[in-house]
């Protein structure tokens, strides 16, 4: 009788995930130890109004949207491929359709503080097969989180999507079909 010897399937590697602000922003960061998830929120250091400021895809991927009255509020859900997902939370409103491909640093709503929020500001979470990750920022990790905001700050370099007649490959975590087929962005 023979044996049949299944081999683990490979993590595809995470996307090289940017800030979920527009370029050249900075931004303080926390985490709030009521919080279970690997989860950041986001205000404005700079002097800018946080409410109100666009919020940018940290990668590629296909972008969903929900509403959440007594949590989330509305926010948005991107698929990234390979597993992982990104959250952005507490929207005002939305700038892309339900179920639109959208690229890396492409505007994808509007700074808020719907649902169950204090104030405004982007909740931001990184998942890979459902379950949160310590969030990375340009390949570096932000932990440890602080707890509260003032003590660390990012400014983003997230400063548009791929180039014109980019390809991405079957497999990879930009492919957003799952069809096997490459994807032209």
């Amino acid at each position: 009788m023979a044996s049949v010897v299944v081999a683990p399937t490979a993590a595809f590697a995470a996307p090289n995930f940017k800030a979920p602000f527009p370029c050249g922003q900075r931004w303080t960061y926390s985490h709030h130890s009521a919080e279970v998830r690997q989860a950041l929120d986001f205000v404005r250091a700079d002097g800018g109004v946080t409410g109100g400021t666009p919020v940018m895809a940290s990668a590629a991927g296909t972008a969903y949207r929900f509403s959440q009255p007594s949590g989330a509020g509305n926010y948005i859900a991107i698929e990234h491929g390979g597993g992982w997902k990104t959250y952005y939370f507490h929207l005002t409103s939305y700038s892309v359709p339900d179920g639109a491909v959208v690229q890396q640093g492409q505007q994808i709503g509007i700074t808020g503080t719907t649902g169950n929020s204090s104030g405004p500001h982007i909740h931001y979470e990184q998942l890979l097969n459902g379950v949160g990750q310590v969030i990375a920022i340009n390949g570096v990790s932000l932990a440890p989180y602080p707890g509260s905001y003032n003590q660390r700050y990012l400014t983003s370099d997230n400063c548009g999507g791929a180039p014109a007649g980019a390809k991405y490959y079957a497999g990879s975590p930009t492919d957003f079909s799952g069809d096997g087929k490459d994807d032209i962005v």
